[in-house]
């Protein structure tokens, strides 16, 4: 037994380390790293001041600036696995936003603004599975128009304006967003908490391997038994509900809504997932890709900031990158071969 383990080796370590989803890109992300490092040392030549973009400070505010994309992303990790999209998130957690400032503004209750956040969100989400799954719709179409009418819905609640929440608000919706446990803030243990939770669902519930049966094979999933509608309709819900968490945490940080603060982000969210490895066909992915893709999406937005890059060319950056790896999985599906085994 131990003579095999020693002639495993570097390369079966290597190959298992490859097998895991998520792993090319957090080499990428890794590089990524270090040549932004180098960068930043050759412009900051001669000031002396050690590491500049890995440093424990800046990992960490790279990781705080993605946790309300990180939260939307896991729920929707569940709906790209049926081979389904939802580009509606970026509108619909600016409606959720524009409901808990409306909601604490006018009754200062943190129960009655979390209940309505999370109502809210889930009842989006419900709108767009009910839609999707029974109605027959695509969804591409379908959310894209609802994107619309949640955008809409968000002006109206504002009446275009932003949103203030007084900073002597009740303390309990301040803790949501701004709490801590020692050194640990809240906005870790909520990523944390729902990458776990939805972590077990996908891997260790039926629930969650129905899902990616649906994605894998959606006739042969209808001809098993599977309750197709019912299951796709439950992954819009708990994606809309993981929505109103976001937005719950973001409000509770910020105590301020913008009627156009959350439109475009759902391209991010998207990102996040694809680069995680969740394949856009469906079936194949995990919440530990979608970490992995969010972590590498904070990297990169980081690295193009310090390196003074405009936003347009910072979207036009990762636009790109969204177009390659959406055509990789796309040539990986169809079964071509990217590169050959020797």
């Amino acid at each position: 037994m131990a003579d095999t383990a020693e002639k495993k080796g570097f390369k079966y370590y290597w190959g298992k380390f490859q097998a895991l989803n998520g792993s090319s890109v957090f080499i990428a992300m890794i590089v990524a790293m270090i040549i932004f490092e180098v960068v930043l040392q050759i412009t900051h030549a001669g000031t002396g001041s050690g590491l500049i973009f890995i440093t424990p400070s800046n990992l960490m505010m790279i990781f705080r600036q993605q946790v309300y994309i990180g939260i939307v992303a896991f729920g929707l990790t569940l709906v790209m696995l049926t081979g389904n999209i939802d580009l509606s998130v970026g509108n619909m957690l600016t409606f959720c936003c524009c409901i808990a400032a409306s909601v604490m503004m006018k009754t200062d209750n943190a129960a009655l603004a979390v209940l309505a956040t999370l109502g809210v969100g889930a009842a989006c989400g419900l709108f767009n599975g009910l839609l999707v799954s029974y109605v027959k719709l695509n969804s591409f179409i379908t959310t894209l128009g609802s994107s619309s009418i949640f955008n809409a819905l968000a002006l109206i609640v504002s009446a275009g304006t932003v949103l203030i929440i007084p900073a002597t608000c009740d303390p309990a919706f301040l803790a949501i967003g701004k709490a801590s446990f020692g050194p640990v803030s809240i906005l870790v243990v909520w990523f944390v908490v729902i990458a776990v939770v939805l972590g077990l669902v996908l891997s260790r519930t039926v629930f969650g391997q129905r899902l990616y049966v649906i994605g894998a094979n959606p006739i042969a999933a209808r001809y098993s038994g599977i309750k197709y509608k019912r299951d796709l309709t439950v992954a819009y819900v708990i994606t809309g509900l993981c929505v109103g968490l976001a937005a719950l945490v973001m409000m509770s940080n910020a105590l301020s809504s913008n009627p156009q603060a959350g439109s475009g982000t759902e391209m991010q969210i998207i990102l996040c997932v694809v680069l995680g490895g969740v394949a856009v066909q469906g079936g194949k992915g995990s919440v530990w890709g979608t970490i992995i893709g969010i972590l590498f999406y904070g990297v990169l937005s980081a690295g193009f900031t310090s390196l003074h890059m405009s936003q347009y060319l910072q979207w036009v950056v990762m636009g790109a990158i969204m177009l390659f790896a959406l055509s990789l999985d796309v040539l990986k599906g169809k079964g071509v071969k990217l590169w050959k085994k020797k």
